[in-house]
């Protein structure tokens, strides 16, 4: 995984990544536009580049359930753990966030709505490469403005962190260890016994209705809560288990 956040954002949204490159006449991005301003709120990023241009950087920001999953898995590693309650935000944590499906750095241009305010309409064009550049020269610097893109402040981030570490057992949800309400000692899913979702093809609903997912997984009674707590179902086991800090 590369060392720097500006260098994680080069690889997700540098030059000439993703389906649609820069326009054929555009700069490449060391030698482009300079950013008079940029700003960063929840779900955007805004730039003034020299000239006059106007960029926009729209992403989704994350739910909050998505958000306690990845507050608690953090709070369960203790090199994130102690990074975090020391005001850091290091690179590595963005392993953390992809292992749960998550994207604090997004993966590609796909994943955003960019626009800016010059006619150049044959490609990205130099503005929003040079916005990219910026955003990670400022991440390097204050690396919670990523969550902040994403949707969470860095103080409540850290509060919940500081939450979870206190009390491992608050990251069990509200209703059952899956989350949904479904126990784990008996098998008893919504009432069925023999641990399957109701599905009643006799009604007319149920006719014309899709066949029911799989209930969600529940861990075994004897998983320990820090595993349950740090990615709920199949991903547990993928969390990278660092135990000290990388030198």
């Amino acid at each position: 995984m590369s060392g720097t956040w500006s260098a994680l954002l080069e690889e997700a949204l540098g030059a000439g990544t993703g389906p649609a490159g820069p326009g054929p006449d555009a700069p490449p991005a060391a030698g482009g536009p300079a950013v008079e301003r940029l700003a960063v709120r929840e779900g955007e990023v805004v730039a003034r580049v020299r000239g006059g241009f106007e960029v926009s950087l729209i992403r989704p920001v994350l739910s909050e359930d998505e958000w306690e999953r990845a507050c608690a898995a953090l709070a369960s590693q203790p090199v994130f753990r102690a990074r975090l309650l020391a005001g850091e935000l290091p690179p590595a944590v963005a392993r953390v966030f992809s292992v749960l499906g998550l994207d604090l750095v997004p993966r590609g241009w796909a994943g955003l709505v960019a626009t800016c305010s010059c006619d150049d309409w044959r490609g990205r064009c130099a503005h929003l490469a040079a916005a990219v550049a910026e955003l990670g020269r400022e991440a390097d610097r204050d690396p919670f403005v990523l969550a902040a893109w994403c949707g969470r402040a860095r103080r409540d981030l850290l509060a919940r962190v500081a939450a979870v570490a206190r009390d491992p057992e608050a990251t069990e949800p509200a209703g059952g260890p899956d989350g949904n309400g479904h126990g784990n000692s008996d098998g008893d899913r919504n009432g069925d016994k023999a641990g399957t979702c109701a599905f009643d093809a006799d009604t007319v609903a149920g006719f014309w209705s899709a066949p029911p997912l799989p209930c969600p997984f529940s861990a075994p009674s004897g998983v320990g809560a820090r595993v349950r707590a740090a990615a709920p179902g199949a991903l547990a086991d993928e969390i990278p288990a660092f135990t000290r800090a990388r030198v």
